[in-house]
C-alpha cells in the first residue's frame, strides 16, 4: 500500500503506547498490501507489546463508537485512510 504522511488525529493514549502505534503503522503501510493485513498487523503487534486485546478498524469511510480503556485510544490518518485503535475491557490477570 502507497505510504502517504501519518496524522495523529484524536489521541487518548500513553507515550509508551503512542509511539509503538506510530512504530506498527508505519511498518504495517510500508510491509502489506491489504487493509485488512495492515490491521491484523498493526494489532497482533499491540498485542504482543501490551496486555490485553486490542481492536483496529482501517478505512477510507466509517462510523464508530466504541467504549476504550482510559489512555487506550488514537484516531490516525495516513492519506485517505483513517485508523481506529482502541482497547476495551479490563487486562486480563
Amino acid at each position: 500500500m502507497s505510504f502517504n504522511v501519518l496524522q495523529e488525529k484524536i489521541l487518548d493514549m500513553d507515550e509508551s503506547i503512542r509511539a509503538y502505534c506510530l512504530e506498527f503503522i508505519n511498518k504495517a503501510f510500508s510491509e502489506e498490501k491489504t487493509e485488512k493485513a495492515i490491521a491484523d498487523f498493526i494489532k497482533s503487534k499491540l498485542e504482543e507489546k501490551d496486555e490485553g486485546k486490542w481492536n483496529v478498524i482501517i478505512g477510507k469511510n466509517f462510523g464508530s463508537h466504541v467504549v476504550h480503556r482510559s489512555r487506550r485510544y488514537g484516531y490516525f490518518q495516513v492519506g485517505e485512510v483513517n485508523i481506529l485503535i482502541w482497547q476495551s475491557g479490563s487486562p486480563s490477570v
